[in-house]
């Protein structure tokens, strides 16, 4: 296409824009968002190669459940994805002189020829994301991940000790190894302070539903010719956000160099109609762009420090939460023998909390497998459970929602040995689950109680219809579980919640009578 017909098609959509019914100056995705996009990525490649520079264009495309089969193929693992919030990947084309590693080819699923949703970084070179941003919802962020890297784990590191010590059941995927290429370590490890949907309605006012541009790079001097490109067609520095890739990473097109992928999370939408929409369409395109001048060194951005994180302290509801255990127990004729139930309840492990320390930064300085971490959340989660024992598992937590550590909550159940999510118990769900209970514990609007079982029939007397049922379709016969508890964003501030200051739920052993 010449310079002349990209020209007229950057006109033309932009008078559609301005046609009444489609959105003018606020960019909405009402009208013809794909058009947009379309219009806006032709203009900035033109932009960017008549200055020299090389443009290579890719895709977005999801991540679903079906999609876990290829991650286990390649990886024995699903990383323990969220089943009911598919992700959203960019896919890039790779550069000539660029290795693809064949054993994480189609890790994330098939995509066009020569595109993989993981690739290396040139020292020189940026990705470009312009696209809209899915409608409202509780929570929505994109972030890129040191995939695998060449090296060995540090098995004398603190964290590797206490895990090997106490939680063997969780070594393996915390600490594991490319199947089909074991010189590499698995670290699905966060890079630094992601941009989600605080932030961006913090720089630029409005986020969901939203034309932005995103640039993710190593190169100092590359963000500041990409955003020079963006001024020059017109695009507002506020609307423009950049990941910088630290200089902890070792960028290069060879098979030695660091592996990356970038992933956007989007979750509780509040019209589920309009989100489906916005996905099956995915108004947005992945630019690569690289400095064709060989003499130019690249600047590096410093190390990345981790912004601090906040949190409503929960201290004041642990005896209430005790108090609900306590009940809970004596509800169902399984009376404690402590006060505490101590004896018959478990604290789930905070995975974030020294020195487990699931925290990008942290994780690939020893070689672990973050498992997809971000900042914007806390994992809190058991060791592997059965089922087939008559087994019945209450969960008694706080509800961030409620206590004001979080936008959203999810309860996760999770198949052990692949981490595969195969259901997601929302804060909608949760909440006034505890109510039963209001008239010998305190501040029930604030805990939630749920139940996790083989077959939840014949109990609702117990579990007031708030029990999920584990068939053996999803989970075989003598197969484990995990279950994860998630708190999206302390609400007031751009991350998720300091989980020191939180309470983290309880698992009640239980046995069906």
């Amino acid at each position: 296409m010449n310079r002349l017909l990209k020209k007229f098609f950057l006109s033309f959509s932009f008078i559609l824009l301005l046609i009444p019914g489609c959105s003018s100056n606020d960019n909405s995705t009402t009208g013809n968002p794909s058009a947009t996009v379309e219009a806006y990525v032709l203009e900035i490649t033109d932009n960017l190669t008549s200055r020299g520079f090389d443009v290579m264009r890719g895709y977005f495309k999801l991540y679903t459940q079906d999609d876990c089969s290829y991650s286990y193929e390649k990886m024995k693992s699903c990383f323990g994805n969220n089943p009911a919030a598919p992700y959203v990947l960019p896919v890039v084309p790779l550069w000539p002189d660029e290795f693809a590693d064949p054993a994480t080819h189609w890790v994330f699923g098939p995509t066009k020829v020569g595109q993989e949703a993981t690739y290396r970084f040139d020292p020189r070179e940026a990705v470009v994301i312009i696209g809209f941003l899915p409608p409202p919802a509780a929570y929505m962020g994109m972030q890129t991940y040191l995939f695998t890297r060449e090296g060995t784990f540090d098995t004398t590191s603190a964290t590797y000790q206490f895990i090997a010590n106490n939680f063997p059941g969780f070594l393996d995927f915390l600490f594991s190894t490319v199947p089909e290429n074991p010189d590499r370590l698995l670290m699905l490890a966060s890079l630094s302070n992601n941009n989600n949907n605080v932030v961006i309605e913090r720089q630029s006012g409005r986020a969901f539903g939203q034309l932005r541009f995103f640039i993710i790079t190593p190169d100092q001097d590359m963000d500041d010719a990409v955003r020079e490109s963006l001024g020059n067609i017109s695009v507002d520095s506020e609307d423009i956000f950049t990941e910088p890739i630290p200089s902890t990473m070792r960028t290069g097109l060879d098979e030695h160099a660091d592996d990356f992928l970038t992933v956007m999370r989007y979750a509780m939408p509040e019209n589920d109609v309009d989100a489906e929409s916005w996905r099956k369409n995915l108004p947005m395109v992945a630019l690569r762009v690289r400095d064709t001048r060989s003499g130019r060194a690249a600047v590096p951005y410093p190390p990345v420090v981790i912004e601090t994180r906040t949190a409503e302290p929960e201290a004041g509801l642990e005896n209430d939460l005790t108090d609900l255990v306590v009940e809970i127990n004596r509800t169902w004729g399984q009376p404690c023998s402590e006060s505490d139930c101590s004896d018959r309840s478990f604290t789930f492990i905070d995975m974030q909390r020294p020195p487990v320390n699931l925290v990008g930064p942290e994780c690939t300085e020893i070689g672990m497998n973050c498992l997809g971490d971000t900042q914007d959340t806390t994992y809190q989660a058991t060791f592997n459970l059965g089922l087939d024992d008559g087994e019945v598992y209450a969960v008694a937590g706080t509800l961030g929602t409620e206590t004001g550590n979080a936008v959203y909550v999810g309860l996760s159940v999770n198949e052990s040995t692949m981490l595969e999510g195969i259901e997601n118990i929302e804060d909608r769900v949760l909440r006034n689950t505890a109510s039963r209970y209001a008239g010998t514990v305190n501040n029930t609007d604030k805990l939630y109680v749920y139940y996790v079982t083989r077959d939840c029939s014949g109990l609702d007397d117990l579990t007031d219809g708030n029990c999920f049922s584990v068939s053996e379709d999803v989970i075989p016969v003598s197969d484990f579980f995990k279950l994860i508890q998630r708190l999206y964003i302390h609400r007031g501030t751009q991350r998720g919640p300091n989980s020191m200051l939180t309470l983290p739920p309880r698992l009640i052993m239980l046995k069906r009578n």
